[in-house]
């Protein structure tokens, strides 16, 4: 048990950073490949990037479940303050952001009118782009709540490996019903297959296909020293392995094997197995930058704005995409980074404007309020 866990914890810095660049440019990727006659460029480069690069909500699903058994295990804990800082940090700034994009999109002010895609959206995380990944970090936060003495007392190896497996044999299961099905089915039938059919149309939004890796996390902050000694001696064979896996997907598009659309599928055995390889080779790194005097400083404070740009990149990009880009005489890949660059400290600038302590001037902020009960903690 960590009896030391005070201050910051500078190892997923670089890995919160780096997840949140990777959102961005998947979006910015996506938007260049649908536009391939306006701006022209290598198809093939941008579809193997966009397709390699989504395992960012994989990364942060793993911080995720790292930071809350890192921090609060072992702990009884004070779930009203506990819930009360996602209100206060999460949820608000979820639902002011969920209504600008709703009354954008829609270009109204009428309640009766944006009353219902709000709620919709809200509930889906579907406002805009899309903002799926708060509802999930909810249901996150809400199975850590459900399943936290059990995991402390439970979770090994031999369940991670189980659980693994498990994720696997899941994602096989939804390749012979849906991707390449083995049985006509008629998903309309009953309540049951429909409810079946959901679950993989709909998955992306619900914490079961995610599992695995939520586990992952949680056995990595429970156990962080094995942890850190793992990811440094299998960093060579991590790397090796994550190199196989991107070549043998890349290779799968390129030679027609496997569909453009298909590839972007990251609930497949190939790609878990492809973003754990990746996880494990870069935990090093983002623990040996999160160290750097400078660097490290530098990180800490971007990581603590994944929040706001994970929120406001949408409405960046489509000011950017709608407006800009197309005045610009650029080559497409310096518009890609030019957007890549200017986004995030618009998407803080913006985010930090819509915060109700920005306009109360902090007046009236909640004090910060442990959310475990000390007087219970023993070593």
């Amino acid at each position: 048990m960590n009896s030391d866990r005070k201050g910051t914890f500078q190892d997923l810095n670089a890995l919160f950073v780096f997840g949140a660049l990777t959102v961005l440019a998947i979006h910015i990727l996506g938007f260049f490949i649908e536009n391939q006659q306006d701006y022209p460029w290598n198809g093939e480069v941008e579809a193997v990037l966009l397709i390699l690069l989504r395992f960012g909500r994989s990364l942060f699903i793993f911080a995720t479940g790292m930071l809350l058994f890192y921090w609060y295990q072992k702990r009884e804990m004070d779930w009203a303050a506990f819930w009360k800082k996602r209100w206060r940090v999460i949820v608000l700034p979820y639902m002011i952001w969920t209504a600008v994009f709703t009354g954008f999109k829609l270009q109204s002010m009428d309640p009766r009118v944006l009353a219902g895609p709000f709620f919709e959206s809200l509930f889906t995380g579907s406002a805009f782009y899309h903002l799926y990944y708060i509802p999930l970090y909810l249901q996150l936060n809400l199975l850590f709540c459900l399943v936290k003495p059990w995991v402390e007392r439970f979770l090994s190896f031999r369940v991670l490996v189980v659980l693994f497996v498990g994720q696997i044999g899941l994602y096989a299961l939804y390749q012979v019903l849906f991707i390449n099905p083995l049985w006509e089915i008629d998903w309309t039938a009953s309540s049951l297959l429909r409810f079946v059919q959901h679950t993989y149309v709909s998955g992306q939004n619900y914490v079961h296909m995610y599992l695995f890796t939520f586990a992952l996390g949680a056995y990595a902050g429970m156990n962080l020293e094995k942890w850190r000694m793992w990811t440094w001696r299998l960093q060579v064979p991590a790397c090796v392995l994550a190199g196989v896996t991107a070549i043998w997907m890349a290779n799968d598009y390129l030679s027609g094997a496997v569909s453009y659309y298909e590839s972007l599928n990251i609930f497949r055995p190939l790609y878990l197995l492809y973003t754990v390889a990746f996880l494990a080779s870069f935990y090093s790194l983002s623990r040996y930058l999160g160290r750097l005097p400078k660097l490290g400083s530098w990180l800490s404070r971007m990581a603590r704005q994944n929040m706001a740009i994970y929120i406001v990149h949408p409405l960046i990009l489509f000011l950017l995409e709608s407006y800009v880009i197309f005045r610009l005489d650029w080559s497409t890949p310096f518009i890609m980074l030019a957007m890549l660059v200017i986004t995030p400290p618009l998407c803080i600038f913006l985010y930090e404007h819509t915060l109700l302590s920005y306009w109360t001037g902090g007046k009236g902020k909640p004090k910060s309020t442990p959310v475990y009960k000390t007087e219970v903690y023993k070593a």
